[in-house]
């Protein structure tokens, strides 16, 4: 979950980091368009109109200068020229002022100024006008330049697109249909997302093989284990059906094609409970306190053991606390371990004990402990699927593995060692349940 989440992260970051990169290389191509170009086109507008603006002071300081109507002529020429035309006095004062009615239009308003002298007094003549500087050409230009960095930068992200997402995407749909035929997929290199997906898939491909491996192999243990006994039956049935074959023969027969059986039953039943306990169905779970757990397994164990020959002990310091188990498959553990220990016996004194104790950490610890002969195998092996002591094959060596399955349903661990009775015992610990 840590590496699927920090896979959710760096996908994360790396988009918004191309986000930005994308929209700072706009800002930059926006920046050199208008330092190279706008700027440039901006400052040539300006000094256009003021140099027009310095030509329009000197003519009104022509008609300032001449005798005769000089307010109707200023005012003609303000609305011929569309300017604005100030008069101050040495103290700043407005003398005359002359502007057309289209002098609020929007834009930006450019003037220049000049001191002229009207009969022995100066005056600051100031003419202004209001000017789109940049022009309904030069926003045309920026628009369209506008519009191709976009088109660029968006080439730019499918290319990009391309080769992180549907090349990858495209490499790895066809991974799913080679393996279609059978052809396992193989890990890549992380450039990418995309990438990280492709090794998951690698990875889970990788558990499904070797759980169809698995189970190939539990079959072909099965139908070998099923066969031995089979084989029997079918040889002594032909014998029992033959008439020559004597009535004490005939009962030999029979009995021994019903103790293989048996054997057959064992085998499928135990087959039958690992199918069930691999399929993710829904425990069925209940709370029952660790004393209701004690007086089944007497109920249940202890005379049965006691006829041979066992003594069956249960010790525990937590008789009130409660644990919430489905109590069938919880049955099935003890059940299949208590077989177990009673196969490799081969002492006159047999014991068989459970302690069941509680933790600090609020778990609890169960071990069944026999003094059998132990177990000089792999103990890391016990719990596998079809591992098992018996040389016969008289059994088929998913017990343990059906525990193991059993426990770690419940978020338990289980694990195998030899004891100081020189015997074997099987711990598994799981929580003690707790109101929330």
């Amino acid at each position: 979950m840590i590496n699927s989440l920090k896979k959710k992260m760096s996908t994360r970051k790396g988009f918004i980091v191309t986000v930005i990169s994308l929209v700072l290389f706009n800002f930059i191509l926006v920046g050199l368009y208008y330092g190279i170009y706008l700027n440039k086109q901006i400052n040539s507008h300006y000094t256009e109109v003021t140099e027009r603006l310095n030509q329009e002071i000197t003519n009104i300081i022509e008609i300032i200068q001449e005798e005769q109507n000089q307010d109707n002529k200023l005012l003609s020429y303000s609305k011929e020229k569309n300017i604005t035309i100030i008069i101050s006095n040495n103290e700043n004062e407005l003398v005359k002022k002359y502007q057309p009615k289209s002098s609020k239009k929007p834009g930006t308003k450019i003037e220049v100024s000049q001191i002229v002298e009207s009969q022995d007094t100066q005056y600051l003549l100031t003419v202004s006008q209001r000017k789109d500087i940049l022009g309904a050409t030069t926003i045309l230009d920026f628009l369209i330049y506008e519009l191709i960095i976009i088109v660029i930068l968006c080439v730019l992200g499918i290319l990009g697109a391309n080769k992180k997402i549907l090349e990858p995407l495209s490499q790895l749909s066809k991974d799913f249909s080679k393996y279609k035929l059978g052809i396992l997929p193989k890990k890549r290199k992380v450039r990418s997302s995309v990438d990280f997906l492709q090794n998951d898939f690698v990875e889970l491909v990788g558990k499904l093989e070797e759980e169809k491996q698995k189970q190939n192999t539990i079959i072909a243990s099965i139908s070998h284990d099923i066969k031995t006994p089979l084989t029997s039956i079918l040889g002594y049935s032909e014998l029992a059906t033959k008439g020559s074959t004597s009535e004490k023969s005939k009962e030999r027969y029979i009995n021994t094609i019903h103790n293989q059986a048996l054997v057959m039953k064992e085998i499928i039943e135990e087959f039958d409970d690992y199918l069930s306990c691999n399929i993710k169905d829904e425990k069925k779970v209940e709370k029952l306190s660790i004393s209701h757990l004690v007086d089944y397994l007497n109920a249940y164990y202890k005379e049965e053991l006691k006829e041979k020959n066992i003594d069956f002990k249960i010790k525990t310091n937590c008789q009130n606390l409660i644990i919430e188990i489905d109590l069938s498959k919880f049955k099935r553990v003890f059940s299949n371990i208590i077989t177990n220990s009673i196969r490799h016996y081969d002492k006159d004194k047999k014991i068989l004990n459970i302690n069941i104790t509680s933790e600090t950490n609020g778990k609890i610890r169960f071990e069944i402990a026999d003094n059998g002969s132990g177990c000089k195998e792999d103990l890391v092996k016990i719990f596998d699927p079809l591992y098992t002591t018996d040389s016969s094959r008289k059994i088929s060596g998913l017990g343990l593995s059906i525990c193991k399955e059993i426990i770690e349903s419940h978020n338990g661990t289980i694990k195998a060692m030899n004891n100081k009775m020189g015997g074997f015992s099987i711990v598994f610990i799981i929580d003690s349940y707790k109101e929330d």
